[in-house]
């Protein structure tokens, strides 16, 4: 529906213009067509915004955000925004427990990062790695033992190093060369789980395997 504009007359109290009546039904129907585009509603207005169309256009009509839906959607991107010097998050969020956010390029492009970091998790007892944090910090003074579960992912990450005095010993659920791999202090490696096992892929000093 075009916008329905209320006549005014051609002068103050002339007669010409629209009754009340005639103008509060446009008003009325203008309303109900702006909660209908926000909110999918024409009585209600939610406190999200629907939309009916696919794509948000810049300033010259082109293509600045393309949307695609699927049906039954239950999972999806939440933007949060933060005070001054903390960093604003885009999350995954939605009915599902483990959820990926991805971010595709197109043909052979690339994903193009500024700058990255890591999530970390410092361990400094017995115990398992975070299956959550990709980069692991071993951290203890003496001898320390790091179960490592398998991965969720094929592409994921593991970064450890050690700066603790005490070797760190890594033992993966699955490890396609072998049973452990231990870290010196101050050294540093790379896994990448491929599916069924981890692999070593990088290291840096004295990292042996067994």
């Amino acid at each position: 529906m075009a916008r329905q504009n209320i006549s005014r007359g051609a002068s103050a109290n002339d007669g010409t213009g629209d009754s009340l009546r005639d103008a509060a039904a446009k008003i009325n129907e203008n309303f109900a067509e702006l909660y209908e585009h926000l909110s999918g509603d024409s009585a209600a207005l939610s406190s999200g915004i629907t939309f009916t169309g696919t794509s948000i256009l810049d300033a010259n009509s082109n293509e600045l955000i393309n949307f695609t839906t699927t049906a039954s959607a239950v999972n999806e991107i939440t933007i949060t925004n933060k005070a001054t010097g903390v960093a604003p998050i885009i999350s995954a969020t939605g009915g599902d427990t483990n959820i990926n956010l991805n971010i595709t390029s197109k043909g052979t492009g690339s994903v193009v990062i500024s700058k990255a970091a890591f999530s970390s998790s410092e361990i400094t007892a017995n115990g398992a790695a975070s299956t959550s944090a990709t980069y692991i910090i071993c951290n203890k003074g003496s001898a320390l033992a790091v179960s490592l579960a398998d991965g969720t992912t094929v592409g994921e990450y593991k970064i450890f190093t050690n700066k603790g005095a005490g070797t760190a010993t890594i033992t993966p659920t699955n490890f396609a060369q072998g049973t452990t791999f231990a870290l010196a202090q101050y050294d540093g490696c790379t896994v990448i789980w491929d599916g069924t096992n981890w692999y070593l892929v990088g290291n840096q000093g004295e990292v042996t395997v067994a």
